[in-house]
């Protein structure tokens, strides 16, 4: 790797570490996007993934988006096989050399499912694999909408994130009963969330980690996001969610009434 493509940046020592929120931005001959999702994430670090055509372009501009926008400067990993049969392995060996820096870096303390990884530029296969690193890595893939003839870019409107798996993981680790209450309810008080369903403080910050809730930085308030609701709406139609439920149903009847359960061994 040439030591220019290397940040200088060391990471930090002291005893509260907070992991670098990174950026792994897939890239084509087009490069607006990649500002608008700088913007938008305001990432502590970013690296480029792009072919061997435009690798020494974008060390150029990722040491100028670095100056102007104030993040570490990742590394710029190019494939000379785009267009070949290799280029799949070669694109996803770039993701893991990515997140071996990082790795290296921080002592062995990121935590991926921090990241966020842009499927706009580039080949179509180029999108595919950011995919399917951003589900290898737990992170979140998202796309940048090209705005209209004239529209101003809007970075927090002309940005979709795509669920991953790890937002169904951790959505599938609420009981079925909790996800018909955040359903229902959409949106409410924290302390009353955390009463009346069996979230507790650590999923809740999971749960808002993942996007599925967000939470209120001045309030002790929580909403269910868009990408929230549509997870979950996914996971209520389910066979196996109606089975759990229907298994959660009968475990609370049967707590409070015992005495009216037949379903042990008699002596």
């Amino acid at each position: 790797m040439n030591q220019s493509e290397i940040s200088e940046s060391n990471p930090e020592s002291e005893e509260h570490y907070v992991p670098d929120r990174v950026l792994i931005l897939f890239m084509g001959g087009t490069h607006q996007h990649a500002i608008t999702s700088i913007q938008h994430y305001a990432p502590d670090a970013v690296h480029i993934i792009t072919s061997g055509d435009f690798r020494e372009a974008y060390i150029r501009r990722l040491n100028e988006w670095s100056r102007k926008y104030g993040f570490r400067k990742g590394c710029v990993q190019a494939v000379s096989d785009l267009f070949e049969p290799t280029s799949v392995p070669s694109l996803l060996s770039k993701v893991f050399n990515v997140a071996g820096h990082e790795h290296n870096l921080s002592k062995g303390r990121m935590e991926t499912h921090q990241w966020v990884i842009g499927i706009t530029g580039g080949t179509m296969h180029m999108a595919a694999v950011a995919t399917l690193a951003s589900n290898i890595l737990d992170a979140r893939a998202f796309y940048v909408i090209k705005p209209k003839e004239g529209e101003a870019i809007m970075p927090n409107k002309q940005i979709i994130e795509m669920p991953a798996l790890t937002v169904l993981k951790t959505a599938m680790a609420l009981k079925a009963t909790d996800v018909n209450e955040i359903m229902e309810k959409e949106s409410g008080i924290i302390p009353e969330l955390l009463e009346n369903t069996q979230v507790e403080p650590w999923l809740l910050g999971r749960l808002e980690a993942v996007g599925i809730l967000e939470t209120n930085a001045n309030e002790p308030l929580w909403r269910l996001t868009w990408m929230g609701e549509q997870v979950l709406t996914m996971l209520r139609s389910g066979p196996m969610f109606r089975l759990r439920l229907g298994d959660e149903t009968f475990s609370a009847f049967e707590g409070e009434n015992p005495e009216n359960y037949d379903g042990g061994f008699h002596g």
